[in-house]
């Protein structure tokens, strides 16, 4: 009699960018190693700055739950947030589906709204350097606002990375924000090289991606 190893299916990798003109392009690098790794990868465009209009934060945020929404009708989630992205993934991981958390240099606290949309990687600067319109920036401190106190209230796995030289979120914040998490499956990673956006970065991206991927396939042990 022949016997047939059920195959498991892996769960969807779904992320929420930042504030910035870079958006979902910050995930390009991390979705090219999940997806040589066999796992389906979403995610969206949460805002346009190309639409002056486009301030309202709770807009931005119904565009995330929406892409969950349809996501977890059918499958696992592991919700990977970068920066701004990061606070509204703690959001949403306390209302759906989600199998797995990942913060990345999550603003829960930040310097000022300009580091966070000033700092782009230079092989990423044209001749002439895109900008996010200044309207925007009170979307970005309400989100922070109305989304960060769910953090004490996350009640699954959750992996937070942070650059100790991070010019835009500094450490201290990760390092308080992962004590209130109510788990204790939880883990808060720093690399000693890279700065804010980690996965752009040469160094901190694949020590970055390589724990992500860890986590999800269950070979980190907290």
């Amino acid at each position: 009699m022949l016997f047939f190893k059920k195959k498991i299916k892996k769960p969807t990798v779904v992320a929420i960018h930042g504030f910035g003109v870079r958006g979902i392009h910050e995930f390009e690098n991390l979705k090219h190693a999940l997806l040589e790794k066999g796992y389906d990868f979403k995610t969206i465009q949460m805002f346009d700055i190309e639409d002056q209009t486009d301030t309202d934060w709770t807009a931005w945020v119904s565009k995330a739950k929406n892409l969950i929404t349809d996501v977890a009708y059918y499958n696992d989630i592991v919700l990977v947030g970068f920066s701004m992205g990061g606070v509204i993934a703690s959001y949403l991981a306390n209302s759906y589906r989600v199998k797995k958390l990942v913060l990345l240099a999550p603003s829960f606290e930040y310097l000022t709204p300009s580091k966070v949309i000033d700092n782009i990687p230079k092989p990423f600067v044209k001749e002439e350097k895109p900008k996010m319109p200044s309207n925007f920036t009170p979307a970005f401190m309400d989100v922070v606002s109305n989304c960060k106190d769910s953090i004490n209230d996350i009640s699954v796995p959750t992996l937070m990375i942070h650059c100790e030289n991070d010019e835009v979120i500094p450490l201290s914040s990760s390092e308080k924000n992962i004590k209130k998490i109510p788990v204790d499956n939880k883990a808060l990673i720093t690399i000693s090289e890279g700065q804010h956006r980690i996965l752009d970065d040469k160094i901190a991206g694949p020590i970055a991606i390589n724990n992500i991927i860890s986590f999800i396939e269950n070979d980190i042990l907290f």
